[in-house]
């Protein structure tokens, strides 16, 4: 019989992820249920994070008397402040619902620092606590879990790597896209997608775009935001590139769809510590060329140069060689478009709803 599961549902971020899990593992016969397992809007001191932390709980309890679950899982990640939701959470729910029943813990990226912290609470309270009562550990990259393994934090038959759902079949051509932008249709359209912070390597975006010849004709499109976007604003300004760069600001997950469908090449030199970053892989599904550094679930996953061009973290001179390099040969530029257009169904609903069904599966044994 199909173990029983309810699932965390953010407000916010992997949205789209934790409810296309559901659905997929729905129509492999699962019968699942949600709760919210997120902060509110606009809630940020200590005792009002706490308050939501505890109203979630008694909330999932609630749920979880009418639902009868045999398997909780937590959309969360390794970092203390997570860690310690985790913790309130399941020990609240441990004192109330006294039947059986196996915690799942699927880690969105993580902070392996985490794990030497210093700290008496997290050392000698936190951790253990999560370590014997969280059955199963998904993690969204192979290095991921080796750190995990090799810190002796967890055996490895507890650890399992992971993906996210990518929705390949919603990256859809606009013939108008470009004439939107007031640019032509042999102008080559790069993307960068993630929040405006320096480790997401929008500052090495900025720099390297800056370097190519002014005659160019390719324009930048920078979607999202965070703490550098009048900074890096006034940098295009500096430089001569604001008329080539367009920051659309925080957008929608289902409305950045159009971007990956109608752009052309991908700048995505993170170094901030991924799982698997959705916007690589929804460029990957979506079929651009890709320049990314080889992190986590992107060395899992992509090879160079049939998926993307490697650059070096930090160092605009290495994204500009790689733009460059793409747009001096449309030929492998296309080759890797149509490559990543077939890597894209292995992140499929379908396929991860398998491979996830088959962790959930062995998880309960443990």
């Amino acid at each position: 019989m199909k173990p029983r599961i309810l699932f965390s549902v953010p407000t916010r971020h992997h949205v789209e992820i934790a409810l296309d899990e559901l659905d997929g593992l729905q129509e492999l016969g699962y019968t699942c249920g949600q709760f919210s397992y997120a902060a509110k809007e606009g809630v940020t001191s200590t005792p009002g994070r706490l308050k939501v932390i505890v109203q979630n709980a008694l909330s999932l309890i609630k749920t979880a008397r009418q639902f009868k679950p045999d398997v909780i899982y937590l959309n969360s990640r390794l970092e203390a402040l997570a860690g310690i939701r985790d913790f309130i959470t399941i020990s609240l729910f441990k004192t109330f619902y006294r039947q059986p029943v196996k915690f799942l813990l699927k880690s969105h990226g993580s902070d392996m620092a985490v794990l030497q912290s210093t700290k008496g609470t997290l050392q000698k309270l936190v951790l253990p606590y999560l370590r014997k009562n969280v059955t199963g550990w998904l993690f969204l990259s192979s290095e991921e879990k080796a750190n995990i393994v090799d810190s002796g934090f967890l055996p490895a038959d507890r650890v399992f790597v992971t993906k996210n759902i990518v929705r390949t079949n919603h990256f859809k051509k606009d013939p108008a896209f470009k004439a939107k932008l007031n640019v032509t249709e042999s102008t080559q359209v790069l993307l960068f997608v993630g929040r405006l912070i320096p480790e997401k390597g929008i500052n090495e975006v900025i720099e390297g775009f800056a370097k190519l010849p002014h005659n160019a004709d390719v324009i930048l499109i920078v979607v999202g935001w965070g703490t550098e976007e009048e900074n890096l604003k006034k940098r295009c300004q500096e430089l001569g590139i604001n008329e080539k760069v367009i920051f659309t600001g925080f957008i929608p997950e289902q409305d950045v769809v159009s971007y990956y469908a109608n752009s052309d090449i991908l700048v995505f030199p993170t170094y901030f510590p991924e799982g698997f970053p959705m916007s690589l892989f929804n460029s990957v599904a979506a079929g651009l060329a890709v320049i990314t550094t080889p992190t986590r679930a992107a060395a899992d996953y992509l090879t160079e140069p049939v998926n993307c061009l490697w650059v070096e973290p930090q160092n605009s001179q290495s994204v500009y060689n790689a733009v460059q390099k793409l747009l001096n040969n449309p030929q492998l530029a296309l080759s890797m478009r149509d490559n990543n257009v077939a890597k894209g169904e292995s992140f499929s609903k379908k396929q991860v709803s398998l491979e996830l069904a088959q962790i959930v599966n062995q998880s309960i044994k443990l």
